[in-house]
């Protein structure tokens, strides 16, 4: 069993309150595994960016069934917790010193060159669960740009987004302005994505509090 501190796990209060961490991990990777077209992650090699805990805890704890599963994240002391901790050889864990105003102050600024410290071209599904929920447009873009060199060519991009059709672009609306909560609209989500190089083959509503605003995307050319 994979036993966690309270303080690395970043689930809403609200969705802690309907179930422990490995059984929303496992239903939002189930989720995702239907979305992308697939009964199973068994045979997936998944990087998960912005990796959080709860899908360690899943795949370990309810015995989820995984290819490879490498996580990163800018939380430095939750990954070397689960550097640690977790044994098994189908996992990994890297720190991505990324700024963010909220999560990660002291950070680097990101570009589209910034490195990953994985392998390219390596991975059949790429996912961010609530990733672009926190982010501006102008790293969100850096964000694509970078993940897109690291999926296989037949691979899938799996994603959450806050939606709002009626906003001209964006809006953070936390109160510090701080990435705390982040809204796009749709059509300028599209673009935005696909200037990095991905075409769309899914969307699905949300289905809160859950999940927000799920896509799939796949390699573009």
């Amino acid at each position: 069993m994979l036993l966690v501190p309270d303080h690395f796990n970043r689930n809403s209060s609200t969705v802690s309150s309907l179930m422990p961490p490995e059984k929303s991990g496992r239903w939002l990777l189930e989720r995702m595994c239907r979305q992308i077209g697939s009964d199973t992650c068994a045979d997936k090699r998944l990087l998960d960016f912005g990796c959080d805990v709860r899908f360690s805890q899943a795949i370990i704890n309810d015995a989820l069934p995984i290819g490879r599963y490498v996580g990163v994240d800018c939380f430095a002391a939750m990954v070397d917790f689960l550097r640690s901790h977790v044994r098994d050889e189908r996992f990994a864990y890297y720190f991505f010193d990324a700024f963010h105003p909220l999560y990660n102050e002291r950070g680097t600024v990101l570009s589209p060159d910034t490195p990953l410290p994985v392998p390219e071209r390596d991975f059949d599904v790429v996912s961010m669960f609530s990733v672009i929920t926190h982010q501006n447009p102008r790293d969100s873009e850096c964000i694509f740009t970078i993940l897109r060199r690291h999926v296989a060519a037949s691979g899938h991009l799996f994603f959450t987004c806050f939606l709002d059709d009626s906003i001209a672009s964006f809006e953070d609306r936390s109160p510090e302005l701080n990435g705390g909560r982040c809204f796009y609209n749709p059509t300028f989500l599209t673009d935005l994505v696909e200037r990095c190089g991905w075409r769309q083959v899914t969307q699905a509503p949300a289905e809160p509090p859950l999940i927000g605003d799920s896509f799939v995307y796949r390699p573009a050319g």
